[in-house]
């Protein structure tokens, strides 16, 4: 690595990093955990692309399986960081973080595989926006690459995560690089020099909504994020055990931290302002999701949540302390109103569309009436 950075060095003119990497540079940052069935296609791809990155990471979250000696056997040019215990993704990311020798950071999850010129689209989109710090591609089905499954993110005011284009067909959407409000952390790219020294995710989050807090942080502190439709990843089944695409149905334990997360995201992002002016909806929205929750079994998950919380709180305090230090956005530029951003796995009866139709006029009516106060 050190003579290929070396060659650089020699027939390159332009800006140098702190490591003294060329600028323009990107490290390429995998993460992983018990993908053993996915690197081969994933690295693959990686080593089909029109560019060289003159840095590859594979980030390993104390996996079980096979995935360490896959990579060290198949592709020999990847730098494995084997983590001593799993973690979740958002502790990975942050190692591959600190380990990067560019600015410019790839992060892809072990079961993307990218089209050949997925980086350089993202990274002609970061130097054309100055205030950018990330761009994400647009992300298709593996098993469907005339579907999207998204395309960029925004934050609803309720702490949710509203995706752009989500499952829609691929010939009914528009191109073109767009400013978003969040974003979706399958494949992305980060400059580093724009967003700090500071790790970019939360560890406390370990998994589901890791990426929304990011995003929204990114977005506090004056960062812009880009939507790249043009250039594109593929997207396999997850993890599994928590991926909705392998199975089908909603587990127990992503339930679990969908409810824990989005509280975190509310109490460390928000403006005070913005909590008193919103408690009254998210009384409401909080007797819905204890129906909801009641119905489908997921008391014990609700209730681990929120003793989570409890316990967690003096913590949870300390690093809003941090972000609201920081902020330079106001929530006003940064929430959407409108309806409740629900997966259609979780409305499936024909008394959760009714109240999901009552919830979303509640809360359509009451951001209506509070937006311009925010």
């Amino acid at each position: 690595m050190k003579g290929w950075i070396g060659k650089l060095k020699k027939g390159f003119s332009g800006a140098m990093n702190d490591h003294g990497v060329p600028s323009d540079q990107i490290t390429l940052c995998m993460v992983n955990y018990n993908g053993e069935r996915y690197l081969e296609e994933s690295l693959g791809s990686v080593f089909s692309q029109r560019r060289e990155f003159i840095e590859m990471l594979f980030v390993d979250d104390g996996s079980d399986d096979r995935s360490i000696e896959i990579v060290r056997k198949g592709f020999p040019g990847v730098k494995i960081i084997p983590l001593e215990s799993n973690s979740g993704s958002a502790a990975a990311r942050n190692a591959g973080f600190r380990t990067a020798s560019c600015d410019l950071i790839l992060f892809m999850d072990n079961d993307v595989s990218l089209t050949s010129d997925c980086p350089d689209l993202l990274l002609d989109a970061l130097k054309e926006n100055p205030l950018a710090a990330i761009a994400m591609p647009r992300i298709l089905y593996t098993k469907d690459e005339k579907k999207i499954q998204y395309d960029g993110a925004d934050g609803h005011y309720l702490g949710l995560m509203i995706l752009h284009n989500e499952d829609r067909p691929l010939h009914e959407t528009i191109d073109g690089t767009r400013k978003i409000g969040s974003v979706v952390t399958s494949c992305f790219l980060l400059d580093r020099k724009k967003w700090g020294d500071s790790d970019p995710f939360d560890d406390s989050f370990i998994f589901n909504y890791e990426d929304h807090d990011f995003g929204l942080r990114a977005r506090v502190k004056g960062n812009e994020i880009v939507a790249v439709p043009s250039a594109c990843c593929y997207h396999r089944e997850g993890t599994e055990g928590l991926s909705l695409r392998e199975g089908g149905n909603y587990p127990k334990m992503r339930a679990y931290y969908l409810i824990r997360n989005r509280w975190q995201i509310i109490l460390k992002n928000y403006e005070l302002k913005s909590i008193l002016l919103l408690v009254p909806i998210f009384f409401i929205y909080e007797i819905f999701q204890f129906v909801g929750v009641i119905r489908k079994g997921w008391f014990f998950e609700w209730l681990r949540a929120l003793t989570w919380i409890v316990l967690h709180l003096p913590e949870i305090l300390r690093k809003r302390r941090i972000v609201q230090k920081d902020r330079k956005t106001p929530d006003g530029e940064i929430f959407r109103g409108g309806p409740i951003p629900f997966r259609k796995d979780l409305v499936k009866t024909p008394l959760e569309e009714r109240g999901k139709e009552l919830l979303d006029r509640l809360a359509s009516g009451y951001w209506n009436k509070i937006e311009s106060l925010i």
